[in-house]
């Protein structure tokens, strides 16, 4: 049948324009988008214009010309296409040569809405570092034996040494100043999701470990899942802790003639902390407590104005905190948000503390008075470890020049002269979307203005071991007690 003929050729045509047309229209997956060289070029110099513009670390580590140098380098290396992650890769190793803690180079909106549809590969161990050995904590697979038990030493994984591994790993880790400390914290808790994203998600892992004193192989599959478990270290939860949980603190006391109170305080929360504090130091005043213990470990900061609060009831002597900026705006706002809100901020700044005006910066200087009313002049203990950064450094420092102030623990990940935050403000870099988090202040405590690039030094300093961690011991507590019990 003749006929047949065109129509069987229309509808081949309408068949393969249209799958040609869907298979077009089909949205290249943004784990995958590559992006040109003149793509990348244009966000590295988004990139380097807001940083020199604003950055409160440039000049305090290292020269502008140094970081222009750097930013420079960046940009005439950029002659392949690459996809987000990897271009994020470089910008997160040049962000680390700024050491500011705060500073942060985040996978764009879009590229995390996409990433967490999917189950990705993980080993079913979970590894953890110490002292740049790494050893298993736990299997995620309880319900099978496992044949790597906990405390096992790992010494490679897929062909590669695990102290190789952990020295990359860190250089993703930004720390205020040239600290240590606070990259081995992170990457203690972290090191499995850093494994993954860097080191890639295979089907099956082949692992050297130490058994005994012979060395042994093990091949086994990775398994599926869009997140790790978590899986908890450390100390068990008491549940004699008084808590306030908006406050995001917690207390109780260690013996029976309440003598020695624990004060944990997981963040500086904005929310009703004022009546947490003033029952607290009421109660500590009331027992005639000899023995304040402030547990700052893993406290990654938050408001200023609870740091604050906090020391009135600590410090002996009034003290200044100084805030700095260069800035009137934010430069290159088309890349941002919340220029309003920072004009507010430093209006608010005026308005509570001096403002002084030195060449182009403007220094906002708080002062913190110390409370007549439960003020506490007895004996502190300090906890800290790499976790403790930005205002939890705050306090530790001004109580650093407290004599009555013991500090136990690691040295902390934020410095000792203060930091880089205030407000800290995303930008958007125009092609890939990868926002940077950029601070807007640099903050200066004023007990320790010095550059020293290190955090606050305990001490006494506590070493945990695989054996502790096992066992959930607290080395901190252990000391505290420890110095208590020399006393008497």
């Amino acid at each position: 049948m003749p006929f047949l003929r065109p129509v069987l050729l229309i509808i081949f045509l309408v068949f393969f324009y249209g799958l040609h047309s869907f298979s077009q229209s089909k949205k290249e997956s943004i784990l995958v988008k590559k992006y040109s060289p003149l793509q990348l070029k244009a966000d590295a110099e988004v990139l380097k214009k807001v940083t020199l513009a604003m950055h409160p670390a440039i000049g305090i580590y290292n020269s502008r010309n140094f970081y222009t140098k750097l930013f420079d380098d960046l940009i005439n290396e950029l002659n392949d296409s690459v996809n987000q992650k990897e271009f994020r890769i470089k910008i997160k190793l040049l962000i680390d040569e700024i050491h500011c803690g705060h500073t942060e180079a985040l996978q764009s909106k879009a590229y995390y809405k996409e990433i967490v549809k999917h189950k990705h590969n993980y080993s079913p161990y979970f590894f953890i570092p110490i002292k740049n050995k790494v050893f298993v904590l736990a299997s995620f697979n309880k319900k099978k034996d496992t044949l790597l038990k906990k405390g096992t030493e790992i010494i490679e994984i897929n062909g590669i040494t695990v102290d190789s591994m952990l020295r990359y790993c860190k250089r993703f880790i930004s720390t205020d100043g040239f600290n240590q400390t606070g990259k081995d914290h992170y990457i203690q808790s972290g090191f499995n999701s850093f494994y993954h994203s860097l080191f890639g998600r295979p089907d099956t892992f082949t692992v050297k470990y130490i058994a005994g004193k012979t060395i042994k192989t093990l091949k086994y599959a990775a398994f599926k899942t869009k997140s790790i478990p978590n899986i908890p270290f450390g100390s068990k939860t008491d549940s004699l802790f008084t808590r306030y949980r908006k406050a995001k603190m917690q207390y109780k006391y260690l013996d029976d003639q309440n003598k020695t109170l624990h004060l944990k305080i997981a963040a500086f929360s904005r929310k009703r902390t004022n009546k947490a504090y003033r029952r607290i130091f009421r109660k500590l005043k009331k027992n005639k407590t000899e023995n304040l213990i402030i547990d700052l470990r893993n406290n990654g900061g938050g408001s200023l104005e609870n740091s604050y609060n906090l020391l009135s009831y600590l410090i002996d002597t009034t003290q200044t905190q100084t805030l700095r900026t260069p800035l009137k705006s934010y430069p290159y706002k088309k890349y941002t948000r919340g220029n309003v809100f920072f004009k507010l901020m430093r209006f608010g700044f005026a308005i509570i503390s001096k403002k002084r005006a030195i060449n182009d910066t403007d220094n906002f200087i708080y002062t913190i008075k110390p409370r007549k009313k439960y003020h506490y002049d007895k004996k502190i203990f300090v906890l800290i470890n790499g976790g403790s950064f930005s205002a939890s450094c705050l306090v530790a420092a001004y109580l650093k020049v407290n004599k009555q102030t013991v500090f136990i623990g690691e040295e902390t990940s934020g410095a000792l002269e203060g930091c880089n935050a205030g407000i800290t403000p995303y930008y958007t870099l125009p092609n890939t979307k990868i926002k940077i988090r950029m601070p807007a202040f640099r903050i200066v405590h004023d007990v320790s203005p010095k550059i020293t690039g290190r955090g606050i030094m305990p001490d006494h300093v506590t070493e945990y071991t695989m054996k502790d961690i096992l066992n959930k011991k607290d080395l901190d507590i252990l000391k505290v007690k420890e110095l208590i019990d020399a006393k008497k």
